[in-house]
């Protein structure tokens, strides 16, 4: 089985999405875990485990 290359134009596409495709799932892991430290659930958690420190 031989793997084709492609053109570069297609190599640089592809690596453009995979390059998107990284920065988009970290955009959206950063704001689900800014989400999460802004519920006030969890700020509550963190103010009754602090006193135990």
């Amino acid at each position: 089985m031989r793997l084709d290359t492609g053109t570069p134009i297609t190599r640089f596409f592809s690596s453009l999405v995979t390059i998107l495709a990284i920065v988009a799932f970290g955009f959206v892991a950063w704001k689900a875990f800014d989400i999460w430290r802004s519920d006030p659930a969890v700020e509550g958690i963190q103010e009754i485990l602090q006193p135990q420190k």
